[in-house]
């Protein structure tokens, strides 16, 4: 019986593998300032985030991104810094991602999707809670005619949860991403 789930199991997860035989990857990252907050006053901060995306259509032109972030109080750069504790949050999202191109190099790109962000704004605070992320980023495709190759840009991503302490960030940042 358990090899014949087994089995079942396989057989699924390699028939995508088949129907999107052009499947591709493309890795990417930001960095940038913004604010972070949870039950506190907004703290300006630093954010970074890296994350994987596929080709694979979740809906016509929206393709998933799985990503993981990063926001920390800006004090946290500073040499000397006498904090005993600085704040951050961190998470992962998947995102629904859809671009538009205005000529052959020149891109707008969406996303919207779900948000796991846990929020360490206090010392004594270790909760993680759930939301949503939007983001919105513009910048240039640097890929040639195969599709490898770098996208860059520059954009803003804002996260922000429903549930116990409501944390969310706000990030300005500088975004690239390769095409495997």
């Amino acid at each position: 019986m358990n090899k014949k789930i087994f089995f079942a199991f396989i057989i699924l997860i390699l028939l995508p593998i088949e129907s999107f035989a052009q499947l591709e990857f493309s890795i990417g990252g930001y960095a940038g300032g913004g604010s972070i907050k949870g039950n506190s006053p907004s703290e300006g901060s630093f954010g970074t985030s890296v994350f994987i995306e596929t080709n694979i259509p979740l809906f016509e032109e929206v393709f998933p991104r799985l990503s993981f972030i990063y926001a920390r109080d800006f004090s946290a750069l500073l040499p000397d810094s006498r904090q005993t504790y600085l704040p951050y949050v961190q998470g992962f999202s998947f995102k629904g991602v859809t671009s538009q191109y205005f000529d052959s190099k020149i891109f707008l790109e969406e996303a919207v999707g779900a948000l796991i962000l846990n929020d360490r704004t206090f010392s004594d605070t270790d909760s993680w809670e759930y939301g949503v992320v939007l983001s919105f980023a513009g910048g240039f495709d640097l890929r040639n005619y195969n599709l490898k190759g770098f996208k860059i840009g520059a954009g803003v991503e804002y996260g922000l949860t429903f549930t116990g302490t409501l944390p969310q960030y706000f990030n300005l940042h500088l975004q690239f991403q390769y095409t495997l």
